[in-house]
């Protein structure tokens, strides 16, 4: 025996390493909740509470979604609802996504949440594109179950006791399965059992989230883009936008064909299409895909997003301007986030056009805020 274990045991973990290694040589060996605790360098007892659902980890708040306008009351679901893990359940999250998601690759017609692929590399595929079909998925995140989730590490080959509960310190409980400590009273250490709680889903927010989203869609994502060839449209996704396009000729007719096609698979899948955000976008009209401009032989910005970043930087290097002033025109809190917000939009245009980022940069390095 070796550290007091029995030869049954070390047999058995073995073996379960073997697997794991045999699924996918780049992920690490991980046999217990204990062994993920040790890897990860956090104390067991945090992680037993999240499995066993006895505590909430999440800082819940809520921001306002791109295209809201500053100073406008937003309507329901204007609002982004933002869940932060708190630091022992930050630390496992972040351990899992660094050392067990990254050595994972997405399906090739995802392009989100992954250092090998960005927004720019979505849109090229979409180039000179003469028809464009864009489709939304509502509520993303939260309509990823914790059951899909747990499949994913349970396909990397983890134990399905250690695949339970990675997918459960993944996963969040959604509002209606809020957590009643009457319940829980006179359980013991442990709790209710695991089947008397409600599947969770993804929150946004915590590290683990996007890519868990990637690897759960991959089923899917292989799905549409066979279908979508097989029709002849390209197709990418990037997190819940949805995106089809062809270069030769087609119809209004096909193009809603597929989109009802493509419904019908999201429903099976256990998602549910945005038909306010469905576009389709013809011969002859603009083609904005993620932001940028796809009508031609590459991505190209817009001249709204130029015009727009051209003003900033005009108004922050101006005497009669300057960054005070534009700040409180412009409705910033502050002058950082300000300063974040702009040098966000710089980093956006030089990923698009290189050339211009660094003349956009040359100007933001030139500014002085302390004007």
């Amino acid at each position: 025996m070796a550290a007091g274990r029995s030869d049954a045991v070390i047999a058995a973990a073995e073996s379960i390493a073997r697997d794991i290694k045999h699924r996918n040589p780049n992920v690490p060996v991980v046999l217990t909740l204990h062994h993920l605790a040790h890897l990860a360098d956090v104390p067991i007892e945090p992680l037993q509470q999240v499995i066993f659902r006895q505590v909430d980890p999440y800082r819940v708040f809520r921001i306002k979604k791109r295209g809201t306008p500053d100073g406008v009351a937003a309507p329901p679901r204007k609002y982004r609802t933002i869940c932060v893990p708190r630091p022992p359940i930050m630390r496992v999250q972040r351990w899992i996504a660094q050392n067990i998601l990254n050595e994972v690759d997405p399906h090739p017609a995802s392009f989100a949440f992954t250092p090998k692929r960005d927004l720019v590399g979505a849109a090229w595929r979409h180039t000179e594109a003469k028809w464009l079909l864009k489709m939304d998925v509502r509520h993303f995140f939260e309509s990823i179950s914790e059951r899909r989730v747990y499949w994913v590490f349970r396909t990397l080959g983890y134990t399905a006791l250690l695949s339970f509960q990675m997918a459960r310190i993944c996963t969040r409980l959604t509002p209606h399965g809020a957590l009643d400590p009457r319940r829980s009273a006179g359980r013991g250490r442990a709790g209710l059992p695991y089947r008397q709680h409600p599947p969770g889903h993804l929150p946004q927010g915590a590290p683990t989230s996007p890519m868990l989203a990637n690897l759960v869609m991959r089923p899917f994502d292989r799905r549409i883009e066979d279908l979508a060839q097989r029709l002849g449209w390209t197709y990418t996704r990037y997190a819940d936008d949805l995106a089809f396009s062809r270069r030769d000729v087609s119809s209004r007719a096909a193009a809603m064909r597929l989109a009802k096609v493509v419904e019908h698979e999201l429903s099976q899948f256990g998602l549910v299409h945005h038909r306010g955000k469905t576009s389709l976008v013809p011969p002859g009209a603009r083609k904005v895909l993620l932001g940028v401009l796809v009508d031609s032989s590459s991505p190209t910005l817009t001249r709204a997003f130029r015009n727009n970043i051209e003003t900033h930087l005009y108004a922050l290097a101006s005497s009669k301007i300057g960054a005070a002033a534009h700040k409180a025109n412009r409705g910033f809190a502050s002058g950082i986030g300000m300063r974040r917000h702009i040098e966000g939009l710089i980093a956006f245009a030089h990923q698009v056009d290189r050339a211009y980022g660094a003349k956009l940069y040359a100007q933001f390095n030139a500014i002085d805020w302390t004007r």
